[in-house]
């Protein structure tokens, strides 16, 4: 018998308007402790105001970023109903790519189950900006043959 398989799935891969810059972290151990503190809230079961801590370093527009918060809030009950009170977070691998780009993964711990939290930056000429993340519950993806 298969199990019934809960997504929850948000990426955001978007430009800026032209002219709008997003403020940008000095190295990669910043990005680090930045995630750390977004995940922190997260863990805490304030997934907004963790969230709003990235707001600066996303190179999207606030109205694409205010959508996707109110979508995760929206989808907080179920994953709660579903997999059981938030119980905190754990930083699970960064990796970097080349000399541009850097993800760090870390999962929102539940009683019942992770939600996978997966965080992409790149290394613009001002330093490193967030350019895109994810969350989703596909345990199945953080292990290397995943």
């Amino acid at each position: 018998m298969l199990a019934k398989h809960f997504a929850v799935l948000l990426t955001l891969t978007i430009a800026l308007p032209h002219g709008t810059f997003a403020d940008s972290l000095k190295s990669t151990a910043e990005a680090r402790q930045l995630t750390d503190r977004v995940m922190q809230k997260v863990g805490e079961g304030n997934i907004e105001s963790g969230l709003q801590l990235i707001k600066p370093y996303l190179v999207i527009p606030l109205a694409e970023f205010d959508v996707m918060v109110d979508r995760l809030k929206m989808q907080l009950p179920a994953m709660t109903q579903r997999f059981g009170k938030s119980i905190g977070h754990e930083f699970i691998r960064e990796d970097k790519t080349g000399e541009t780009l850097f993800r760090i993964v870390q999962i929102h711990r539940f009683e019942r189950h992770p939600m996978r939290w997966v965080f992409y930056f790149y290394r613009s000429t001002d330093g490193w900006v967030l350019d895109s993340f994810k969350t989703d519950d596909e345990i199945i993806k953080l292990f290397p043959d995943g």
